[in-house]
């Protein structure tokens, strides 16, 4: 009787050194895994299952882990870092203020931007501008610049009073959906574009008739072009809200229409100074 009290207790005493004799995997979702740990790497950890410590071995990314227990009660806890940052004396971490360590994630995907100095072929004027980033790396972006100018280079020579007089501002609107592509992504302070755009244009066009009596009239017609072109620009993000941007862009019409009637292939060009927001 007496070896048989000794015998249980004996086991009963050492039930809790065989249920701790196991190392547990805890991740972050709140998963334990029951394992028998082989080897920690910088990036992996090895196990084996506990009740299949012959079995096959299993590999786990360590940034899925929250912490491992091991069998003789020490642990590896794989929290991962938060940046702090100190403002006015205190101490705020990236999860107080919802900020991520990532850098290229503090820049918003949308662009809105307004040019007070735009130019075209047909002049100067002003453009506005949205641009929207459609993949993670920022690697290529939606654009949809609004462009307005007006022909301020229409002055001619009135034979019947000998002076020059101003002529009919001919105002043309640009409308240019394309693409942006960002070799090195969109997101950073100085970055290069470049992409091809279509370009429908509308307006009008003047020309200007000396009769015989040295009268000048003016004829202003309708004027309608089809393009491409393509635009390289400079980016440059002073912080990652504030926008500033210069941008060049040349092509040519597949259609020039003057009152309806199909004129000669012309160039485009077009560029300005941007500046925007982005958010």
């Amino acid at each position: 009787m007496q070896i048989k009290n000794l015998f249980v207790s004996v086991l009963i005493l050492s039930f809790p050194v065989f249920v701790n004799a196991q190392d547990k995997i805890v991740k972050h979702n709140g998963e334990t895994i029951d394992a028998k740990i082989k080897s920690v790497g910088t990036k992996t950890v090895t196990y084996v299952r506990f009740d299949n410590q012959t079995g096959p071995e299993y590999t786990i990314v360590k940034k899925d882990i929250e912490k491992i227990k091991y069998q003789n009660g020490s642990e590896d806890n794989f929290v991962e870092e938060v940046p702090v940052r100190r403002h006015h004396g205190r101490i705020h971490s990236a999860s107080m203020t919802n900020e991520t360590a990532d850098p290229k994630e503090k820049y918003g995907k949308n662009l809105i931007c307004l040019a007070p100095l735009q130019f075209t072929d047909n002049g100067l004027g002003l453009s506005l501008s949205y641009q929207r980033v459609l993949d993670k790396s920022g690697i290529i972006a939606f654009y949809m610049p609004v462009i307005s100018t007006f022909n301020f280079n229409s002055r001619y020579f009135d034979n019947a009073t000998q002076t020059y007089k101003n002529g009919n501002q001919d105002m043309m609107i640009y409308f240019m959906p394309g693409v942006v592509l960002y070799p090195t992504g969109a997101f950073g302070h100085v970055r290069y574009g470049i992409g091809p755009s279509l370009v429908y244009a509308t307006g009008e066009k003047s020309s200007y008739n000396t009769n015989y009596g040295g009268y000048t009239t003016i004829n202003t017609e309708s004027r309608t072009q089809l393009g491409i072109v393509l635009n390289n620009s400079l980016n440059i993000n002073p912080t990652n809200h504030i926008y500033l941007g210069l941008e060049f862009g040349l092509g040519f019409t597949y259609m020039n229409r003057v009152n309806g009637i199909n004129q000669n292939s012309t160039a485009i060009a077009q560029g300005g100074f941007k500046m925007g927001y982005r958010f």
